[in-house]
């Protein structure tokens, strides 16, 4: 998809029209933090040595920006409101961090007055540089110790030029950070998966079935494509491979893929942390899912990743069990049913 197509200009309206009023987006319910807490939290906590998101960008960036020569300089892609960006500062400053800044790009220029705003609230406007770009046509200016994509990376179309770009933009030393969905194109599911789906649809309670994103009752489960307007999912399931091909990882966690339906935006607030029916299909998903991946019938759908410029002869890097980012990518090759004979 060429930046300068017709269809590239609308889905680029189309996507700033969806995060203009990000209060009006549906949040993540608890059954999503339930799971995340009780399932992936000490994942993360095994193969980073920290318990949360905050932390594992916090930690690597303040080990990138004590570096011999380090210019310490931060870029977050696809930045948002900075909300995220602004915690990362206070968390910075809290760990003795105090000469730094954070560069924050972001496509939107209707969200610059937030992040301001919040920015200046917080006392840490000093800090934070707000700067209108598209990943995909992202040219970064000098080096960096530390390049951070949240939930970024599925939106991009150009995944070769953003990477390639990030390559050359950190320092020898510095870190690639991201944390994201590498599932199939759209958030759709892949045949190995939605035949479990389809199949658990059949015996799951009507309750479950509610769609709260697309408001609609799904009596037959729908895999639906989110990229049909804007860029949601518009190539995860290139991301991991290309990061494979380009970077060095220091640490890898890859999670989700049964269980992502029933606790994310859709589906997730039909479910009842208090409920032990609910919170138990949960926990049997999991497992299910854990196994599955074990046996290398499914493949992950998210990662925490930490990465360096591409490096020979580097040491493997910390991951759950072997779930290494090879073991991850899921084949263009992938029969999942000859698993089966």
């Amino acid at each position: 998809m060429n930046p300068k197509d017709p269809e590239y200009e609308s889905r680029i309206r189309s996507q700033i029209a969806q995060y203009a009023n990000p209060e009006g987006l549906i949040k993540l319910g608890p059954i999503y933090h339930y799971w995340i807490n009780k399932h992936i939290r000490p994942r993360v906590s095994e193969v980073f040595g920290v318990s949360d998101a905050l932390l594992f960008y916090a930690q690597y960036t303040a080990e990138a920006l004590r570096q011999p020569g380090a210019r310490r300089r931060i870029v977050s892609l696809a930045a948002g409101d900075c909300l995220h960006e602004i915690t990362l500062i206070k968390k910075l400053l809290d760990m003795g961090e105090t000469d730094f800044v954070v560069e924050a790009v972001e496509l939107s220029p209707l969200r610059f007055e937030r992040a301001r705003a919040s920015a200046s609230a917080e006392g840490v406007a000093q800090y934070l540089l707000l700067t209108e770009g598209d990943l995909n046509t992202w040219v970064p200016v000098g080096k960096y110790s530390a390049v951070l994509a949240k939930d970024a990376l599925h939106h991009v179309v150009a995944l070769e030029h953003l990477f390639d770009a990030i390559q050359g933009a950190l320092e020898e030393d510095g870190v690639f950070l991201t944390t994201d969905m590498i599932g199939r194109n759209g958030h759709m599911r892949w045949p190995e998966a939605l035949e479990i789906i389809q199949g658990i649809w059949k015996f799951i309670p009507d309750h479950y079935k509610t769609n709260h994103q697309l408001k609609r009752v799904e009596k037959e489960y729908d895999n639906w494509d989110c990229s049909k307007t804007g860029f949601e999912g518009i190539r995860a399931q290139d991301i991991l491979p290309l990061l494979v091909a380009r970077f060095t990882f220091r640490g890898f966690l890859g999670f989700g893929n049964l269980p992502d339906i029933f606790i994310e935006r859709g589906f997730g607030h039909n479910l009842n942390v208090s409920d032990p029916h609910d919170t138990g299909f949960i926990d049997f998903l999991e497992q299910l899912n854990s196994l599955l991946i074990d046996l290398d019938y499914l493949k992950p759908t998210m990662i925490y990743g930490v990465m360096t410029r591409r490096k020979e002869n580097a040491p493997p890097p910390r991951c759950h069990r072997h779930w290494t980012p090879e073991f991850c990518v899921r084949g263009a090759d992938h029969d999942a049913k000859a698993w089966l004979r």
